[in-house]
């Protein structure tokens, strides 16, 4: 089991940025060099404001993309979100206004390509500028998922199947939820490397991970170089 970092946090950005800093020196940031393409990808569920708990907290996303400026490399945060338009969840999230004056390409997920992620699914599409990003910094919410009990580091990285892939996959394999889970995991093994930090500052309890959620304070950011190991982590803790 890969190592797996606990922060205690909170969203005001002084204590905030230096967390998350030392959350990804600790588990890998180093493969993050000059001019490497780093695709940044928070949970963009759907267009709320951040104290709804359904997105990722803007600032965390900040700090991501300030920690990829700093060891020179080239940010783009890039979501293809469950409902409505990329451009209003940006702007409803709060990351157009957090992202203001920093070098960073706010791109939906549109194109894919056909990626062999093992059997039984053989090859499936996904994102394009995911595959073919020299970094992940996976940036998912820690939410309640009423089909899959939790949505964490793995369920974040289904966010890269673009557009209509992605309830087309949950109707032929989310009737079966170990077979989806299974779907899950062979896509984040695909996509690497892959940095993943959890946002469970202000976390999601209840019938997640949509608006029937409730908001939960819990002020942890949680690390790891694999999501398994970081989603079995949070389990345990929870």
């Amino acid at each position: 089991m890969s190592m797996v970092i606990l922060k205690r946090s909170a969203y005001d950005y002084e204590k905030l940025k230096p967390a998350f800093f030392e959350i990804m020196d600790a588990i890998g940031g180093s493969v993050i060099t000059k001019n490497s393409r780093v695709v940044i990808k928070p949970n963009l569920l759907s267009s709320a404001a951040p104290d709804r708990a359904m997105i990722t907290h803007p600032m965390v996303v900040r700090a991501a993309v300030e920690y990829v400026l700093q060891k020179g490399g080239v940010p783009q945060v890039s979501d293809s979100p469950a409902i409505g338009e990329f451009k209003r969840i940006l702007e409803d999230g709060g990351f157009t206004g957090a992202l203001e004056g920093l070098d960073a390409e706010m791109k939906e997920f549109t194109a894919s390509v056909p990626v062999d992620i093992g059997l039984p699914f053989r090859k499936i599409e996904i994102a394009r500028d995911a595959v073919e990003a020299d970094v992940i910094i996976n940036l998912p919410k820690l939410k309640t998922h009423t089909q899959m009990l939790l949505t964490l580091g793995v369920k974040n990285l289904f966010g890269c199947i673009v557009g209509l892939r992605k309830p087309d996959w949950h109707f032929r394999a989310g009737i079966d939820r170990d077979l989806f889970a299974r779907l899950l995991v062979q896509i984040s093994n695909v996509l690497k490397p892959c940095l993943t930090v959890i946002d469970g500052i202000l976390a999601m309890e209840g019938q997640g991970p949509g608006k029937s959620g409730t908001p939960k304070e819990l002020w942890i950011l949680m690390g790891s170089s694999d999501p398994v190991s970081l989603d079995i982590a949070v389990c345990r803790i929870l």
